[in-house]
């Protein structure tokens, strides 16, 4: 049975979409993203799931760094679902709540509407959403969490108020990632990033335009700072396509006059929406 990772414990939206995008092998909780990472770059993971960006709060950072320094991992998969966040406690009164516990992302994409409404409560971030109703089912009812409606079950919650995310089409796309590349299917995205040879003028305009030319298209684009220069970054891109498609290899050659770094992260399916 393959064992595939996710940012745990179990309850977690990560555990979500692993339960959705595969429920045959064996889940495996991890205590953070790099141990996911890990668990796949040392063969303990066949494969691994991480959310890599957000409608609301958009790019999860974190992730975008650590797929750089993978070294045999590839991106194999993805799944996009649906998140609809609960504040979930062992009372039932909203007026109790002194202190909501949750994953950063999640506590983002409800800020809004908590400083509107509770602007009193101090928000406390936690390792995952699935640890927060933990912690909050221990500490009591002054303690609240941000979490799904089955870490609430799993911990015995109650549902103290339901849907607080920020954007009624809030969605999380997560990456499946593992040690063998996936083939074409006719319906693909291959991922991407790449560093400029140098900053003039144009430059990123260039690369940019010979996507345009050759009608590849662009369903991402996001940038990360370098960290070795300041003004340097790495730009991340999504297109449509697979590697092994000539139109896709020969584009990804013609750049390589502009570029002074390229890692190609994989080519998959393009996934569905939960």
């Amino acid at each position: 049975m393959n064992r595939l990772g996710y940012l745990g414990p179990e309850g977690s939206y990560s555990y979500i979409a692993a339960k959705l995008y595969d429920d045959s092998s064996e889940l495996v909780a991890k205590s953070d993203f790099y141990d996911v990472f890990d668990g796949v770059e040392n063969g303990e993971l066949n494969y691994a799931i991480l959310p890599i960006e957000n409608s609301t709060e958009g790019a999860v950072t974190l992730v975008m760094d650590a797929l750089l320094k993978t070294k045999k991992s590839t991106i194999v998969g993805e799944i996009t679902i649906t998140v609809k966040h609960l504040l979930l406690g062992v009372g039932d009164r909203i007026e109790d709540i002194k202190y909501i516990l949750s994953h950063s992302q999640a506590l983002q994409q409800c800020r809004q509407f908590l400083k509107d409404n509770y602007p009193h409560i101090q928000l406390i971030n936690c390792s995952s959403s699935s640890e927060a109703c933990f912690i909050a089912k221990e500490k009591g009812k002054e303690y609240g969490a941000i979490a799904n409606r089955q870490a609430g079950e799993l911990n015995k919650l109650n549902v103290i108020l339901s849907e607080l995310q920020d954007n009624e089409f809030n969605q999380t796309r997560f990456i499946v990632i593992g040690n063998e590349k996936a083939k074409p299917t006719g319906n693909d995205k291959t991922s991407i990033a790449f560093s400029l040879r140098d900053d003039s003028p144009g430059s990123l305009f260039k690369v940019l335009e010979i996507f345009a030319k050759n009608e590849i298209n662009l369903t991402r684009i996001e940038s990360r700072p370098a960290k070795a220069e300041m003004g340097k970054y790495v730009f991340y891109i999504d297109l449509l396509g697979h590697v092994m498609e000539h139109k896709v290899s020969e584009v990804l050659g013609m750049i390589e006059k502009y570029i002074s770094y390229l890692k190609v992260f994989g080519s998959y399916a393009i996934g569905e929406i939960k």
